[in-house]
């Protein structure tokens, strides 16, 4: 079966590079360095996260919060900490002055903001897991213009829900980061992030996709990064956990908004993220009539169980440096729960393009 084989090809040659992964050797170099967060009614979120932002354990640094028009409480929080913290500077935009772009606007406000040319991005409601955060994505980056890819894991909670998100955040964090060190980076993550001011405003920055909702992170890095210029950060101490959605209705509003800007990437990537789950469709749905109608029963048994057993290897070894262990047992089941999930986002974008980001 031809899915089989593009199947284990992305399994092994792909995925099988984070598997097996080793940090190269780090740069000892500690520039100055801007934090931009872009946060709308994060009230909650600011006070519970900004202290271990601005308390990191790095030399220089700053932290610009651009406050998008909230309605909540946020900015009293935001003086509070200001008045603590020198190192914190914030953006105020208000209603009247809020423009078309929303969270691209914000993030365009704080870059042209930023003191140094060195910018790492994350969300309000992100909580570094180390105050070693920051050095550990300004040691990944080893020349000036490098693009720094992190990663950031959805935080464990009861229920199986969030067992879904989990596996999904932890399944697209291998894809990105293990076509990475392939030499083909097509995304990131805005919740763990890094590159330099240069290279944001050497492509106009959000200004070919300024109108679509999403693609404040993905689109950008498809746009600047290359084989030579991108890294990746991984490890406990670089991560930064994120809070997940709490109900399905929400968490298929944001898979809904985050699968609008694949149409956008270059060709190639398009043709990859398209092969990769057509050619697992086709590999388990070709597996099931087989094994239905007893035809070559044995090796579409031997076939399915070392396709399993592979994935779950790559998956365990990954989890080294990605963390979700608990999930990689069941990653077959969960596998084809986001397929199912994602189809039918695909489908419903395809009828009506309405999204929102935060109101």
């Amino acid at each position: 079966m031809l899915s089989t084989l593009v199947q284990f090809g992305f399994l092994f040659l792909i995925n099988g590079r984070l598997a097996f992964f080793k940090n190269p050797k780090k740069s000892n170099a500690k520039p100055p360095v801007s934090i931009i967060i872009a946060a709308r009614n994060e009230e909650e979120n600011l006070l519970t996260n900004m202290p271990i932002i601005l308390e990191q354990d790095y030399p220089k640094f700053e932290v610009i919060v651009i406050n998008d028009s909230s309605v909540d409480d946020s900015i009293t929080v935001l003086k509070a900490y200001e008045e603590k913290y020198p190192n914190l500077r914030v953006i105020n935009i208000h209603e009247n002055d809020r423009y078309e772009g929303g969270k691209k606007y914000a993030i365009t406000l704080g870059v042209k903001g930023a003191k140094y040319e060195r910018l790492i991005f994350t969300d309000a409601d992100c909580l570094p897991v180390s105050r070693k955060w920051i050095e550990k994505m300004v040691e990944s980056a080893p020349m000036d213009g490098a693009i720094v890819l992190g990663y950031s894991p959805y935080s464990a909670q009861p229920g199986f829900l969030n067992k879904v998100i989990r596996y999904d955040s932890f399944s697209t964090g291998l894809n990105y980061l293990s076509f990475a060190l392939c030499g083909i980076p097509y995304m990131g993550v805005g919740r763990n992030l890094s590159y330099s001011k240069s290279s944001f405003f050497s492509v106009g920055g959000f200004k070919s996709h300024y109108r679509l909702l999403s693609g404040d992170d993905d689109l950008l890095i498809n746009q600047i990064a290359r084989k030579d210029n991108t890294f990746i950060c991984v490890g406990k101490e670089a991560e930064v956990q994120s809070t997940p959605e709490q109900d399905w209705k929400s968490y298929w509003m944001q898979k809904r908004r985050h699968l609008t800007t694949g149409s956008s990437y270059r060709f190639l990537h398009r043709f990859l993220l398209l092969l990769q789950p057509i050619s697992l469709l086709l590999f388990w749905l070709s597996s099931i009539v087989l094994l239905v109608s007893h035809n070559w029963l044995e090796i579409t048994l031997i076939l399915v169980l070392t396709r399993v057993l592979a994935q779950i290897l790559i998956f365990r070894r990954s989890s080294r440096w990605l963390g979700q262990s608990d999930l990689t047992i069941l990653a077959p089941i969960f596998e084809i729960l986001i397929l199912v999930f994602t189809t039918c986002a695909h489908a419903a974008n395809a009828v009506s393009k309405r999204v929102t980001w935060k109101t």
